[in-house]
């Protein structure tokens, strides 16, 4: 008696598990080596389109000669993508007799037709896994490009069913349009060996959208940095006593050096509050476009029991058009009135302390945002992370 249709379709491909968490199995042709999720009503359409089924050696093999293959319509609702007519699954059934030989141990040039993500020194048993072979966590080409996080893995694929009754998704690579079963580390996995992505992922790389770029092969062309944050790490309100011209800068020859005072003020953050200690300065220089250089430094105080102190040193640049600066260097009246960002008030911010319950200040780098008024700054500290 002959077997039952569906086990010359599940015959005619080989099952594996590509990695022991993937849930849904997958199987290949092997005729084709076409990959698809496993679900028999694809699996026996594919047979009937299947061109490497079709020039297959042993496809005429074992047909009974009283009984001819059926004869091939000249045209059929099965015709897909330009393969031509379909044919008959109980014809294909007997030329899958030579695929099952092959599975069984008979000798045949179809050995080769196994599938090559398989180990070529076994064939799996139906119902195991395939031990898949160790795949790198980077890309052959030794790339610097770091393994994407699971919101790019899901955005890199389109996920689609081919036909209602199949029970697992397979996912399209947006890259390369390769498909796939859906599993999330063999996706992750696929990106960081698709060329296409990688290409995408160095042009993302900001270094590489400069005017000039490293050559290609430099690690610097593709090792992505982690860009620095900004946050809010405290506030300064400093009041000041009125500037003291001194005259030309002999530093730089060129510009009006000004010394400031400041009469004190206070301070409030993330780890703390307290005041400015009266006697602080800033030896600045304003140039005659008004541009300034700034560099200051001055005490405060934290407010705790007893108190700690802490040396903060800050230089910078007050910049921006000139008739904006005039009005800000020269005019009293129309000073605080205009707003902080028509300039820019920039500066670098050090701080140092002894004090053991403040010793994390010291190590650390902060930007700083400015409004210059006629008797008061006020700046608005960002740390970098």
């Amino acid at each position: 008696m002959g077997r039952a249709t569906d086990q010359d379709v599940h015959s005619a491909f080989v099952e594996y598990r590509a990695s022991p968490d993937d849930k849904c199995l997958s199987v290949q042709c092997i005729y084709c080596h076409q990959i698809r999720a496993k679900n028999t009503s694809r699996q026996k359409q594919h047979l009937l389109e299947c061109l490497g089924l079709r020039n297959h050696p042993s496809s005429q093999v074992n047909q009974s000669p009283s009984q001819p293959p059926p004869p091939r319509p000249e045209s059929s609702s099965s015709d897909v993508a330009g393969y031509g007519p379909a044919f008959s699954i109980n014809g294909a059934a007997n030329a899958l007799d030579g695929a099952t030989a092959a599975l069984n141990g008979t000798p045949m040039q179809g050995r080769q037709s196994l599938p090559p993500t398989l180990n070529g020194s076994e064939t799996p048993i139906r119902g195991q896994s395939a031990k898949p072979k160790p795949t790198p966590k980077l890309t052959p080409g030794g790339s610097n490009i770091p393994a994407p996080p699971l919101e790019d893995v899901h955005s890199a694929f389109v996920e689609f069913r081919a036909n209602e009754s199949d029970k697992c998704l397979s996912v399209q690579c947006i890259y390369c349009n390769q498909i796939r079963a859906k599993n999330t580390s063999r996706q992750r996995q696929h990106l960081l060996e698709c060329p296409t992505y990688l290409n995408v992922m160095k042009d993302s790389i900001p270094a590489n959208n400069l005017l000039h770029r490293f050559d290609e092969g430099e690690v610097a062309r593709s090792l992505s940095l982690p860009q620095p944050a900004l946050d809010l790490d405290f506030r300064m309100s400093v009041k000041l006593n009125p500037k003291v011209a001194i005259g030309s800068s002999t530093a730089t020859n060129s510009g009006q050096r000004n010394w400031i005072s400041f009469i004190g003020g206070q301070w409030a953050g993330r780890w703390g509050k307290g005041i400015v200690i009266p006697g602080g300065q800033d030896a600045q220089v304003t140039y005659k476009d008004f541009t300034t250089s700034l560099n200051a430094q001055y005490l405060i105080q934290t407010s705790d029991d007893p108190p700690a102190f802490i040396l903060v040193k800050y230089k910078g640049w007050l910049a921006g058009p000139r008739d904006v600066l005039e009005k800000v260097h020269t005019d009293p009246e129309e000073a605080d009135t205009v707003p902080a960002n028509q300039y820019k008030f920039r500066v670098n911010i050090e701080l140092e302390t002894g004090d053991e319950r403040y010793a994390f200040l010291t190590n650390g780098m902060w930007l700083g945002s400015g409004s210059r008024r006629v008797q008061e700054i006020v700046i608005d500290a960002y740390r970098v992370g």
